[in-house]
């Protein structure tokens, strides 16, 4: 089986990657520029509004500018390195639907299991402390915009996986062998895209760049182990998914059902992401000796 960055070999000059995201990360802004600007004239509401996609419809427009990547993706590929954007799939071009449904299918799972385990603390932690659980829109409403807002996070998800596990990693695999260069140096740049002092504070906000910082790493190296971009894409859909039935009170919560409530500044928003990310790294851990064990099986030529 070809190497997933094998595509990318042909033009892997840094010059070319370096100038490729940049050209990428301008047409990001440019896109969101001008969807807010159509935007705030559309509904009536000023960016800095629309940016917390507090409603469907600011939502919807936040999550429309990530439509920026794909086009520059589209533009910058055969442009700089000669290929095209199924070429960020992998060698066979095409993306593993079926990596992409057990992706999803696993972090949907893992976030209604965090949920039950939030309901559970409730129960234990003192009264102002514990977060709170409330329908925000009736569920007419909520049905409405259901269709739209699964297509629009899929564009959000696709258009990072596209970038970040796609186009950099190929880049940067095809031409260094560190696994710092290539998984960790991009997936520091992905987690400090998600740095918000303005919403969480800034120990809150680290604690978030953690947790990203360490999904991007463990996102790649499940990407080149499964030679597909299917599986990653599918693990950050289902996880932006999860929003739209639970998200989190007055930050891009437009799509769900339900919100929950947290002071964002506080410990318990710190503990809950880190405890989120180090529940993260256990089942990674557990699926990666089980892919060796299997690998090992396999080459012995002993029945699983």
């Amino acid at each position: 089986m070809q190497d997933f960055w094998s595509p990318a070999l042909p033009k892997v000059q840094i010059w070319r990657t370096a100038l490729g995201f940049v050209l990428l990360i301008a047409m990001f802004f440019a896109a969101t520029f001008a969807l807010f600007e159509v935007g705030s004239r559309l509904i009536s509401s000023d960016p800095a509004t629309m940016l917390g996609g507090g409603n469907p419809a600011s939502a919807s427009i936040f999550f429309a500018t990530f439509i920026g990547f794909h086009i520059g993706l589209l533009i910058v590929l055969p442009l700089l390195h000669k290929r095209s954007y199924p070429t960020l799939f992998g060698p066979t071009r095409r993306l593993n639907l079926r990596h992409f449904a057990i992706g999803t299918a696993v972090t949907l799972a893992l976030a209604t299991f965090l949920y039950g385990v939030m309901f559970v603390e409730r129960v234990f932690l003192p009264d102002g402390v514990e977060p709170t659980v409330r329908q925000i829109r009736p569920l007419s409403d909520w049905l409405v915009w259901l269709v739209p807002a699964i297509v629009l996070i899929f564009l959000q998800t696709f258009a990072e996986e596209a970038l970040f596990r796609g186009y950099l990693l190929q880049q940067l695999r095809a031409r260094f062998a560190s696994v710092f260069v290539w998984a960790v140096l991009p997936s520091f740049i992905f987690g400090l895209l998600h740095f918000d002092a303005s919403t969480y504070g800034t120990m809150n906000a680290l604690a978030y760049v953690i947790n990203t910082t360490t999904t991007g790493i463990l996102l790649c190296l499940i990407t080149i182990r499964t030679g597909n971009l299917g599986a990653a894409a599918g693990l950050h859909f289902g996880n932006n998914a999860a929003l739209i039935m639970i998200g989190i009170d007055g930050n891009l919560d437009g799509f769900s059902l339900f919100v929950v409530g947290m002071e964002l500044e506080s410990g318990y928003t710190a503990y809950s992401i880190l405890s989120q990310t180090a529940f993260t790294l256990v089942l990674f851990t557990i699926w990666w000796f089980w892919m060796n064990r299997r690998d090992k099986i396999a080459k012995a030529g002993l029945p699983a």
